[in-house]
């Protein structure tokens, strides 16, 4: 590979505001990929206004060997690029989405030119939702999932250098809560509090997290009420839940429809919307049998990186829950991914993208 090129293509990409809700730079690097895979067989999926996925095959078949996914777009609002644009200083990059993961983008490139050819039937998915919960595209990485073996996803190394093994799963809800005004002086009694009834649901709910477990729950905004001298006809809650085992998850939507059922204010009106979704990423035999083509080749190779369990999820996690065999964090090494000190680390860019090669042609 031509690291200079890589670098220059780098700053052609983080150089681009391409938030998740950034339509205008979100089709920008969509149309730059589509552009650098264009001797590969291209599809342009347009889901809705803003956020573009592309699937790109090596030849034209329905099963693959290999599925490899990355995302396009970054957490950053409009604007970031102009305060602190792509730079190098040493063996240091920055700017927004560096790590996580334009970087991962050109190194799944650089691993998948060299295999067009090859005995590989492989599938690419760049979307550019990932950063939100992959709402858009999850179905379409499902439909795929369920025709492909294996799968890496190129989300990146953490900064010690660890790969990912296994993701907690996460759901995600926002409830509202539907009342009755009333003049808290003069009739209470006409009213039908939907703070009070949020409030005791968030104390349920929150009796499910289990940290020992490793079962979380974060009920994290709360709205409602516009004085307190009336009875408030609106609140809602947005909370989420974490883990590794998806009964948790089983049980989180288990005590939603209870408390529905029996609600603590007599009248309340509630409506449950499930705002994101991923299984949990486990171990399973195939991904057992594709990380232990890596131990191999991390020896050969003297790279020194272990197997890391993450309460953070990624596109894997819908494809694990599926039989695939999967892993992630294979891209480069780097750190602060989502803050302004996000980096990436030069010098790890060609090692990786070697180590990822060398596991591909064990399957030749």
């Amino acid at each position: 590979m031509d690291l200079n090129t890589y670098l220059k293509n780098l700053e052609i990409l983080v150089n681009v505001d391409c938030g998740s809700n950034t339509p205008k730079g979100l089709q920008f690097v969509t149309n730059f990929f589509k552009n650098l895979y264009r001797d590969w067989i291209v599809e342009y999926h347009e889901l809705n206004e803003k956020n573009p996925v592309l699937v790109i095959k090596n030849r034209d078949v329905d099963n693959f060997d290999f599925l490899f996914i990355g995302h396009n777009d970054t957490v950053f609002p409009e604007g970031t690029v102009a305060q602190r644009p792509f730079k190098i200083e040493g063996d240091i990059a920055t700017g927004p989405g560096v790590y996580d993961m334009k970087s991962g983008l050109l190194s799944m490139y650089e691993v998948a030119k060299e295999f067009k050819d090859s005995s590989l039937n492989i599938c690419i998915i760049i979307n550019t939702d990932e950063e939100i919960s992959s709402l858009i595209s999850r179905e379409l990485i499902t439909e795929i999932g369920k025709k492909t073996k294996y799968a890496l996803v190129f989300e990146p190394a953490r900064k010690n250098g660890n790969m990912v093994s296994e993701r907690k799963g996460l759901v995600k809800y926002e409830i509202t809560f539907n009342g009755k005004a009333a003049h808290a002086g003069i009739a209470p009694q006409n009213g039908i509090n939907a703070i009070v009834e949020a409030s005791h649901w968030v104390l349920e709910i929150s009796k499910l997290q289990n940290l020992e477990l490793g079962n979380s729950i974060n009920v994290g905004i709360i709205n409602g009420g516009f004085g307190v001298n009336t009875v408030p006809d609106k609140a809602i809650i947005k909370f989420e839940g974490r883990s590794h085992d998806i009964n948790h998850f089983e049980n989180i939507e288990k005590t939603l429809n209870r408390l529905k059922e029996n609600p603590y204010v007599e009248g309340i009106n509630v409506e449950i919307k499930e705002i994101g979704y991923r299984p949990p990423l486990v171990l399973n035999p195939l991904s057992k049998e594709l990380l232990d083509k890596f131990e191999i080749v991390k020896k050969q190779l003297k790279i020194d990186s272990n197997w890391e369990k993450t309460g953070g999820g990624s596109d894997a996690n819908f494809l694990g829950i599926l039989g695939v065999g999967v892993l992630d964090g294979v891209g480069p090494v780097g750190g602060n991914s989502h803050e302004a000190s996000e980096y990436l680390v030069i010098s790890s860019i060609e090692k990786r993208i070697e180590m990822v090669k060398e596991v591909l042609k064990m399957f030749l």
